[in-house]
């Protein structure tokens, strides 16, 4: 019989403690519902070119060129929005949100400032313009039918089965998406560590099929989810976009899984800058978290 790896919820640095076993857990899948928390965007990579102005300093045109590449970001993340959210008749009602330092766009590179043979500085930017759908609250099952048709922005969602685990029971997490998806489903813990439970070592998948739900942990993983000390609350977080992701800064740990080594706040940021964007491209993004409880 093949050996599982048991993932207790205990104070470790990645808060789980990790030994050999066997589990026969329950494949009953629950009903999907409404994510705690989605947050949306629109990632966008544009090349801006610069001439230097008279006595223009080279900081001067570096500073006019992020202007510009935001500008244009803003712009083209409204049209592709205006596109997504008319869906056979139902005009979605969106609303774009600042950053915490007051900017629509939030920078997530600059490449090299370079100039070319014209005598131009040319970079280019990948940016982020975060949005909001409006009237969307849980239990509005009407509107979260029209999210799930393909037309509609790219939307996933996930979900466990059930809110509240006591200790030794066993977590079974369901996601799927409205259209096909590459994605990166992580847990964080209670004290704030975060594990990448897919794609893992024995599970290396991030594509994802449009209606599919998938399960973890499923056949091909080495490790199920029980739960042990610390209580209280935890985030099933999915990461999704329509182009692949990669993400660094990770370790390989028992059960072929990884733990982020950074904080947790730098981490929604390195995957949405590792998105692979080709030149003057677009990509979607969504991030849909579930929260449960563990108790004693």
């Amino acid at each position: 019989m093949k050996k599982r790896i048991f993932i207790f919820f205990v104070l470790l640095p990645f808060l789980f403690l990790i030994s050999a076993g066997i589990v026969c857990a329950a494949d009953a899948q629950a009903e999907a519902m409404a994510p705690d928390l989605e947050v949306r965007s629109v990632v966008q990579s544009v090349d801006v070119y610069a001439y230097p102005g008279e006595g223009e300093k080279a900081k001067q045109i570096h500073g006019k060129m992020l202007s510009k590449a935001r500008e244009r970001i803003l712009v083209g993340a409204k049209k592709y929005l205006d596109s997504r959210t008319k869906i056979a008749g139902i005009n979605l009602e969106y609303k774009i949100i600042k950053n915490k330092t007051g900017h629509f766009v939030t920078v997530l590179s600059v490449g090299n400032y370079d100039i070319d043979d014209k005598g131009r500085y040319h970079t280019r930017m990948q940016g982020e313009v975060k949005y909001r759908l409006e009237g969307l609250t849980y239990g509005n099952d009407r509107l979260r039918a029209v999210l799930m048709k393909a037309a509609a922005p790219l939307t996933v969602e996930v979900w466990t089965d059930k809110r509240e685990y006591r200790e030794g029971e066993h977590v079974k997490i369901f996601f799927r998406g409205n259209r096909d998806f590459y994605g990166k489903i992580v847990k964080v813990g209670v004290k704030g560590k975060v594990l990448q439970l897919l794609p893992n070592n024995y599970r290396q998948i991030s594509f994802f099929k449009r209606g599919k739900t998938y399960t973890i942990p499923d056949e091909g993983d080495r490790f199920n989810l029980e739960v042990r000390s610390p209580f209280g609350e935890e985030r099933i977080i999915v990461y999704a976009s329509g182009l692949p992701l990669s993400l660094r800064n990770m370790k390989t740990v028992a059960g072929g899984l990884y733990t982020y080594r950074g904080k947790e706040t730098s981490l929604g940021k390195s995957v949405r800058k590792s998105i692979s964007i080709p030149e003057n491209g677009t990509a979607e993004f969504c991030e849909s978290v579930w929260k449960i409880k563990k108790v004693f």
